[in-house]
């Protein structure tokens, strides 16, 4: 399957809108370093703690002394790996490299799966063009109410294009479309399982929906189907999601 240019264009023009929210952080300017909205929190949490995991350090980079506990630190890892690799500094990495990168993937891989689940280039499309740019009507109240366009949660649903300001969350929307396309071809079940499995250190939100979401699935499938494949795959990735939690405190 080969992307046409609307296709590509929409993909390229989502990607530019979504990493526009990231970009210009972390960059100096001179009044010196400028973090918007978020990135000036959950920003500065995710740069200091691939900072410490790149020196070999589990501590908690905002309590001396303290370990970190209870936390997905997956995407922190892949952080702090790039940086020993490439010595491409992790604010950069961060904020100008990976967002452009996994809004890209995301792209490409929910255009992939609706098309290979419903064999249609149309629905794959606007499929695409909705996670890209798709929201609430939360804005119609605040302007409604105060006069002024806002309401960014106000549903309780992150808005589109608010998606790479949390990159844990953005990298888990990868794996997740990843694991459903290897799951829909019914091959490379091991790289569904270690897709699925993986997510409760990526985001652990993101890997207790796909556990019991897989959990169902194979019920239903073994009930109504006598099918055992989906049970095969909630099992592994249930074991490696074990085996990747258990170990850290």
């Amino acid at each position: 399957m080969k992307l046409n240019f609307k296709e590509i264009s929409l993909i390229l023009i989502g990607t530019l809108i979504w990493s526009l929210t990231m970009v210009k952080s972390g960059l100096v300017y001179p009044y010196g370093m400028g973090f918007w909205g978020p990135n000036g929190h959950d920003g500065v949490w995710h740069i200091a703690l691939a900072e410490s995991l790149s020196r070999g350090s589990y501590g908690m980079p905002v309590f001396s002394g303290e370990t970190l506990q209870n936390y997905h630190v997956g995407f922190d890892l892949i952080l702090a790996f790039l940086n020993r690799l490439t010595t491409i500094p992790i604010v950069n990495l961060y904020f100008q490299i990976i967002p452009p990168v996994l809004a890209v993937l995301i792209g490409i891989l929910t255009y992939k799966f609706v098309f290979l689940w419903r064999k249609s280039r149309g629905e794959a499309f606007w499929a695409t063009f909705f996670v890209y740019f798709g929201g609430s009507f939360s804005w119609v109240v605040t302007l409604i109410r105060d006069g002024r366009i806002g309401g960014e949660s106000m549903f309780w649903a992150q808005q589109s294009v608010s998606t790479l300001i949390n990159p844990p969350f953005a990298l888990s929307l990868v794996l997740l479309l990843s694991g459903l396309i290897f799951l829909l071809k019914k091959k490379n079940l091991l790289l569904s399982i270690l897709c699925f499995g993986v997510l409760i250190q990526i985001k652990a939100y993101a890997g207790i929906l796909a556990l019991g979401a897989l959990a169902i699935a194979a019920s239903y499938n073994l009930w109504k189907r006598k099918d055992w494949s989906l049970l095969k795959v909630f099992s592994g990735s249930l074991i490696v999601s074990v085996l990747l939690f258990l170990p850290f405190p």
